[in-house]
């Protein structure tokens, strides 16, 4: 049954209720005689959440009607209604939230407070730089930190290192932070351990990049905490939702299975530009104010391509983001 539409008073109500219950004052709705507490949403799954308390204790919460999406890494308040159950009464307001689309091609949310982005990429059988970049468009669009993981690199020959770095380098000389892994030793996974220390970090990647190997790495309980979380689901599969789990030596990594790529059709064209950092010192330069950088005379950007000042495959990249764009309008 499709979810019904709530009209500008109802939502204002909504609105007022949920404040009313972050500033901890009597939530018409809820027992009285029960306590209020604060929880993460480590699990979300249709109706229900899975909320860990300040104690580290699981609770399957049931989510209140017309409250909006709930996604994994929202701080939320919650009421006990059973021994092991509870009820989500409302959300804390979110610092940042990650849509991918539904199958009408809507954004929907499925995780939120994240610290920064972790990107692994494959450099065997080869690097795909093209769908890097759409990676970083996203993450400077919702204006969030990036780490490029090149993954694997225990499968290369000194002379495909050396390309690999080359291929990399572009990147790493724009400002983004490069790290090569391989989930094979400890030791090649030092350097990724200490970047996801003290932050929340959601790792994306197509499949067959080794995200799972390295998650497998990183969380060395990973069977036990599955095994908690079925529990607290009451038996329940869920491995196609999004989980937060705690690191052994500090921070949170979300994993979220089928998170292989983050559409772009639904950004701006400006918002485009805006993800390729490198085009900044040269906005406002071009002769024409409402220039795309694509065939206009007097384009800065594409004088800067000619001059080797910006990379030529990363300008191609957001041409062809411009024309994936357009091609969704219609």
């Amino acid at each position: 049954m499709a979810q019904r539409k709530l009209n500008k008073q109802q939502k204002q109500r909504i609105r007022a209720s949920q404040d009313k219950t972050r500033n901890n004052q009597a939530d018409e709705q809820a027992d009285e005689n029960s306590e209020k507490n604060t929880g993460l949403v480590i699990q979300h799954h249709g109706k229900q959440a899975i909320v860990e308390t300040s104690s580290g204790e699981l609770v399957d919460c049931k989510i209140r009607q017309n409250l909006g999406s709930i996604v994994c890494g929202d701080e939320v308040i919650w009421q006990k209604t059973l021994e092991e159950q509870g009820v989500i009464l409302a959300v804390k307001e979110r610092k940042n939230v990650l849509a991918r689309p539904d199958f009408r091609k809507r954004p929907k949310a499925f995780v939120a407070n994240i610290d920064q982005i972790v990107i692994v990429a494959a450099v065997e059988p080869e690097l795909s730089r093209h769908l890097l970049d759409r990676y970083l468009v996203i993450l400077e669009t919702i204006k969030l930190p990036g780490i490029i993981v090149a993954n694997k690199i225990d499968l290369l020959s000194d002379e495909n290192k050396t390309s690999i770095s080359n291929q990399l380098a572009t990147y790493k000389d724009i400002g983004y932070t490069i790290i090569y892994t391989s989930a094979k030793t400890d030791h090649e996974l030092s350097e990724l351990k200490a970047a996801l220390l003290n932050k929340r970090s959601i790792l994306v990647g197509q499949s067959g990049v080794g995200k799972s190997s390295i998650i497998n790495n990183l969380l060395p309980d990973l069977d036990v905490r599955i095994g908690k979380l079925s529990q607290a689901n009451h038996g329940k599969h869920t491995t196609s939702s999004s989980v937060l789990y705690h690191m052994p030596t500090g921070g949170d990594i979300v994993d979220s299975p089928g998170i292989r790529d983050f559409s772009i059709w639904h950004i701006d064209p400006q918002d485009i530009e805006a993800g390729f950092i490198e085009f900044s010192p040269y906005k406002g330069l071009c002769r024409f104010n409402n220039c795309k950088h694509l065939n206009e005379p007097g384009c800065a950007i594409k004088q800067a391509v000619v001059e080797n000042e910006i990379s030529k495959e990363r300008f191609l990249s957001y041409q062809h983001m411009l024309e994936e764009i357009e091609l969704n309008k219609k």
